[in-house]
């Protein structure tokens, strides 16, 4: 390991040293960012309804620091960024966050690489690693590789990794050496006789607009993605579904200094077929595995597409140079008309107060609700304050 580092400063000193030579131009640029939170949970029986606390301070590196490197040689250009995991997933050591190239042909950019999806609209909230209402209505589902055209006009399609909702693979059924036989996908290649393959025949599909007119910032699309599963136990006669998802979005920003105003909405079917983290923070039913009743989900059992709506609301305010002011609320409804209903919100308040040129103190409270999930049992209620730490060059 620490000959890969080595290798790897020494490769990037190399290219700063030869990028005049090259006519390149190569900038780098960094974000190191530490929160220290106290956080009080309560969290319920599902038979009872009876009722639990815990609290806990944390001091911890947010998962979104990170280190980067733009690169730009005529029409075309680059980013290559790497970061820490958020710190629930340490185990898996550093992540490629950024890696993608841009060719600007005159009337619009063509983008390769893995980047956010083009629907992600986060807020001002901090807690959880920048979580900016992550699951609870910004929209935010990781970085996958995509193929992207934008044109001078706004308008985007763009092409993405097909998703088979929360599922790492798309099949139980792959040998241990599956990323060797099938190096771009996971595809089935050892016969068994209970499994479950998820078919994807086609990317997920982004068409969307981004615009601006005097001091309103605006944006909105629809995204779909298509999937077959198949199941079977023991070799019985095999269970199939085409599942369909769809999700439609509007976010903006209208800046009315000292007062800035910033909106997402969204609603769409099978959600979380569509986005693997739609939905919930993990701490209880939100976040469900297909087949179940419950969730942003596609339910197998009974044969029921899902329904969802959601949004955020943001509001901002410049106290001073050094001072900005943010609150903000959100709320999220899955339906399937079996089940119950699985909503969740989250608000936030804090003040980004610059300590000085390169470093930033965010003080901030927060409160999620998870309700209660389809299954109508009480979820975790959440109490947090703290304060993010974080130094830019």
């Amino acid at each position: 390991m620490k000959k890969i580092n080595i290798a790897a400063m020494t490769c990037i000193a190399a290219l700063a040293c030869s990028a005049p030579a090259l006519a390149i131009d190569l900038n780098a640029y960094g974000n190191i960012k530490l929160g220290t939170f106290w956080t009080q949970n309560s969290f319920y029986s599902g038979a009872t309804g009876a009722a639990r606390h815990d609290s806990d301070f944390s001091l911890d590196n947010f998962g979104d620091s990170f280190i980067g490197v733009k690169v730009k040689d005529g029409e075309y250009s680059g980013v290559a960024e790497v970061g820490l995991y958020n710190p629930k997933a340490y185990s898996k050591g550093v992540e490629v966050r950024l890696l993608y190239g841009e060719w600007d042909f005159g009337e619009g950019k063509l983008r390769i690489g893995k980047t956010p999806s083009p629907y992600v609209f986060r807020s001002q909230q901090v807690w959880d690693s920048d979580g900016g209402f992550n699951g609870y209505g910004s929209l935010w589902d990781g970085r996958y590789a995509n193929i992207k055209v934008t044109m001078n006009n706004g308008f985007y399609v763009d092409a993405m990794q097909p998703r088979v909702g929360n599922q790492a693979n798309n099949t139980t059924n792959v040998s241990p050496n599956a990323d060797v036989t099938a190096a771009y996908s996971q595809t089935g290649n050892s016969y068994a006789a209970t499994y479950t393959d998820y078919d994807t025949m086609l990317p997920k599909m982004v068409v969307g607009y981004e615009g601006k007119l005097n001091n309103w910032s605006y944006g909105g699309g629809v995204a779909g993605n298509w999937y077959k599963v198949t199941s079977s136990t023991n070799n019985s006669t095999p269970v199939k579904h085409d599942i369909y998802s769809y999700l439609a979005f509007f976010h903006g920003k209208v800046e009315l200094a000292p007062v800035e105003l910033s909106y997402n909405v969204f609603t769409g079917q099978n959600v979380g077929d569509l986005m693997s983290t739609a939905t919930g923070n993990g701490t209880g039913n939100t976040l469900a595995n297909p087949g179940q009743a419950n969730g942003a989900y596609f339910d197998t059992l009974h044969g029921k597409n899902s329904h969802t709506y959601g949004g955020f609301g943001q509001v901002g305010y410049r106290a001073s140079d050094r001072a900005m002011l943010y609150t903000g609320v959100s709320y999220v409804r899955d339906d399937n008309k079996i089940a119950h209903a699985d909503a969740r919100m989250a608000s936030f308040v804090n003040l980004n107060y610059a300590l000085g040129k390169h470093i930033n103190i965010v003080p901030e409270i927060d409160y999620l609700n998870d309700f209660k999930n389809s299954l109508g049992q009480k979820e975790p209620r959440s109490l947090i304050a703290g304060a993010k730490w974080q130094m830019t060059f």
